[in-house]
């Protein structure tokens, strides 16, 4: 008679952590820091929030501004992170904020931010042994002081950590602050290598440009990080669709200089999920480049393309679990690959056919002509749909002349002239214009 025995495939919480912290850097980690403060921010704007052109009406309405303070403080003995955001009240703290993934019939429809219930323990569980959380809310917040190694330790299922309630608050009271002790050896090396604050802030004003604008202040060690704003021209094309409750608009344009020149950092595509931004000035294949756009060069660092996910499923986009990369095999997202490709090639053609005649770069005025006005590149996302219109190519009035010659010929003129220090170029020129004076008449 056959016998039926179970064999145990219970979690090791030590395996477990170091599979959820192995692909996550520490910037991303304070990053999904930020997320939760930022998703509690929003929460009271969450209807207004289910659309690309919510998101647009917000930045346009004048008593809508950030009111929500968000402070880091970091250092290599502890990290703090303090908001004075709504806060997590104690129920939603025990059945929603501290599980691992979500059930297949639970959604939080105000999570803009929160993808897969992996990001804040993902966090802690990344920089450091020692947590403490306090957060106070309306209807009751909590308290969490949780030590990992210790946590690690317990085998008991199921997996919980230990809260301890606080009586409601006022508004004016409500919040989170999170501090993170006893950090790893490697976290404490990257906050103490001398680049990692510029880093983090330049991470933090790119990925939450849109929510600096409107909705929170960020500080790191007391200084506020402004928002890295996007601007393309008001001549660009636009195209926009939905599947499955996510909308995707896409505009592709011409960007503007900085000090008059086209930057690196301000070219290719940027790709945003529900505000934040989740890939920036990228050109490779991943976003088209060389797969339907051409291999991007010097001469398309004007081009400035942006695509916007919005959904109030925020586990629809298509961002991975780190939201600092694309799910490449999402159906939306290779929809929306598609239309970027033909969106983006009215652009690309431009800028490949307006070279000068060193062959080098795009005269600037054609530039000029072709970007139009200036407007904010999340405005001009949810416009109608529309093409780029190529300004009319100018009429060439000269044209470039290139031919081989014996230097020895070009010696012989250049003394001639009494002028031995005459280049090749200057010979030409001379008797070009000696025989259209001479022999055609014309000056």
């Amino acid at each position: 008679m056959t016998k039926t025995f179970e064999a145990n495939a219970n979690p090791e919480k030590r395996l477990f952590i170091s599979l959820l912290t192995r692909d996550i850097s520490v910037v991303a980690a304070f990053l999904d820091l930020i997320d939760n403060s930022v998703n509690a921010a929003l929460e009271p704007f969450a209807e207004k929030l289910e659309t690309a052109d919510g998101y647009v009406r917000i930045l346009n309405e004048e008593n809508i501004k950030p009111n929500t303070e968000i402070r880091l403080t970091i250092s290599t003995k502890k990290i703090e992170i303090a908001d004075t955001a709504p806060g997590i009240s104690l129920e939603t703290a025990c059945s929603h904020v501290f599980k691992f993934g979500r059930s297949q019939d639970e959604e939080v429809e105000s999570d803009r931010l929160s993808v897969y219930g992996l990001g804040l323990k993902r966090a802690f569980f990344k920089l450091g042994r020692r947590v403490k959380i306090t957060s106070d809310h309306v209807e009751g917040g909590f308290e969490l002081d949780l030590n990992v190694l210790e946590w690690a330790k317990k085998p008991d299922l199921p997996w919980q950590f230990d809260l301890t309630s606080r009586d409601p608050a006022s508004p004016k009271e409500c919040g989170t602050r999170i501090k993170i002790s006893s950090l790893y050896p490697e976290t404490k090396k990257r906050l103490g290598d001398g680049i990692f604050e510029g880093q983090l802030r330049e991470n933090i004003g790119r990925t939450y440009s849109y929510f600096l604008t409107s909705f929170v202040r960020i500080s790191v060690n007391g200084k506020r990080i402004p928002p890295t704003n996007l601007y393309v021209g008001s001549n660009n094309a636009t195209d926009r669709f939905q599947v499955n409750e996510v909308t995707c608009t896409i505009t592709a344009g011409l960007g503007t200089p900085e000090s008059g020149k086209y930057r690196d950092k301000g070219s290719g595509w940027f790709v945003f999920c529900n505000g934040r931004t989740v890939i920036s000035a990228d050109k490779s294949p991943l976003t088209g480049w060389s797969e339907g756009l051409p291999i991007f060069q010097p001469k398309h660092r004007p081009f400035l393309g942006t695509v916007y996910f919005v959904s109030r499923h925020a586990d629809r986009l298509p961002w991975d679990t780190t939201k600092s990369g694309i799910n490449e095999d999402s159906e939306i997202w290779q929809k929306a690959k598609r239309q970027m490709v033909e969106v983006g090639k009215s652009v690309t053609s431009f800028l490949d056919g307006r070279y000068t005649d060193e062959g080098t770069e795009i005269a600037q005025e054609e530039l000029t002509k072709a970007t139009k006005d200036r407007v904010d590149a999340m405005a001009a996302s949810v416009a109608k749909k529309k093409k780029f219109l190529e300004p009319k190519r100018p009429r060439k009035v000269t044209t470039r002349i290139q031919y081989d010659a014996k230097i020895s010929h070009i010696k012989k003129i250049s003394e001639y002239l009494s002028q031995p220090e005459m280049s090749g170029s200057d010979v030409g020129r001379h008797t070009f214009h000696f025989f259209l004076r001479n022999e055609v008449g014309e000056d």
